[in-house]
């Protein structure tokens, strides 16, 4: 029997019923199963998307979960079976043909949308692109004919999970964002210094000079906040506080 199941999920019910159905496998005869969900690295455009909902079920198909590898491993759970889960981006056939070489999967699972015609030749189908490119087996759940209702009655689990992220201390992200504040406050105190100064008694004079319209003072303050925002904005660009 197949030791290893590979099943790759999107969050349509195809895919649902295809995990779905590798759990079963997996409670019956032992087999490990790892759960792959490949987001595209050049996602649909919106009217592509809208045409691709109306492809799988007049319209009226949606994705049940954003989340799909979460609900999986709920039901998995649930149901006393262990699964790994991994997320991968890029071309979907693509991706699915190199986790299972990794994986050495004996086993390939994979939801069938069951699009036809002008829709199949536009979209593709990962399936068939599966089946055709893969040396080991390839089990295809058609759409509709795995009931997932038990699956999706666990979706306000998946919320809670989602929901209860732990708060985690990370003694070097603190210690990186307090030197960040304490040079930027530095820098605010020289700009504030500068400003202060121009607007004493002794510097009035200087204060006051027209510089290309506008009096010093007020340069000085625009230059304190045009260096506050391009301070923020180099550390945002480069990474933030994490």
């Amino acid at each position: 029997m197949y030791k290893k199941l590979l099943v790759a999920v999107d969050g349509y019910e195809p895919s649902l019923g295809a995990a779905k159905r590798a759990i079963e496998l997996a409670a019956e005869y032992g087999s490990q199963v790892s759960v792959l969900q490949v987001e595209e690295a050049v996602p649909l455009l919106p009217e592509e998307r809208r045409m691709e909902e109306t492809s799988l079920q007049g319209g009226q198909q949606k994705p049940i979960t954003s989340r799909p590898l979460e609900l999986v491993k709920i039901y998995a759970k649930k149901n006393n079976v262990k699964v790994e889960t991994r997320k991968e981006t890029g071309a979907i056939t693509a991706c699915i043909l190199k986790v299972a070489s990794d994986y050495k999967a004996d086993l390939i699972i994979v939801g069938d949308s069951g699009r036809k015609g002008l829709q199949k030749l536009y979209f593709g189908s990962v399936a068939q692109a599966v089946s055709e490119n893969v040396q080991s087996s390839v089990l295809v759940v058609k759409k509709g004919t795995v009931n997932i209702s038990d699956m999706v009655s666990l979706l306000p689990s998946l919320k809670e999970v989602s929901d209860a992220i732990p708060l985690v201390f990370r003694p070097a992200d603190f210690q990186k964002n307090r030197n960040f504040v304490i040079a930027l406050s530095l820098i605010f105190t020289v700009l504030y210094a500068v400003a202060v100064a121009l607007t004493s008694e002794p510097l009035k004079e200087t204060a006051v000079l027209m510089i290309l319209g506008l009096p010093l003072a007020i340069w000085a303050g625009l230059l304190l906040f045009a260096g506050g925002l391009i301070v923020i904005r180099i550390k945002i660009y480069r990474g933030g506080g994490g």
